[in-house]
């Protein structure tokens, strides 16, 4: 089962609307709704304030999606490779430098 459908399941078994959700969530309902069909997904805190929402373990949210764990894999990944391209927009920067002083 997706987190998707997991969600919707989740606010149906409590009886609770999109936009019930969505306040307590302090997102749009159009956001749970993408979130429910799988056109987005949420960002952690949002997961974990479902989770306590819901009653249901973070594990039981996320495990079984493939498309949400490379959503968070995607972030690290992004969050580690960031330093790097800073250096390397730097290193750009000061070969531009060199490159303007030694062509005169």
């Amino acid at each position: 089962m997706t987190l998707g459908a997991k969600l919707k399941q989740a606010r149906a078994d409590h009886q609770l609307t999109q936009q019930a959700v969505a306040t307590q969530v302090a997102v749009s309902r159009q956001t749970i709704s993408s979130w429910e069909t799988g056109k987005s997904f949420p960002d952690i805190d949002s997961l974990v304030t479902l989770s306590n929402l819901y009653e249901l373990s973070l594990d039981i949210l996320i495990k079984e999606d493939t498309g949400m764990l490379d959503y968070l894999r995607k972030s690290e990944i992004l969050r580690k490779l960031r330093p790097i391209y800073q250096s390397m927009q730097i290193l750009n920067f000061l070969f531009l430098i060199i490159l303007t002083f030694f062509s005169s």
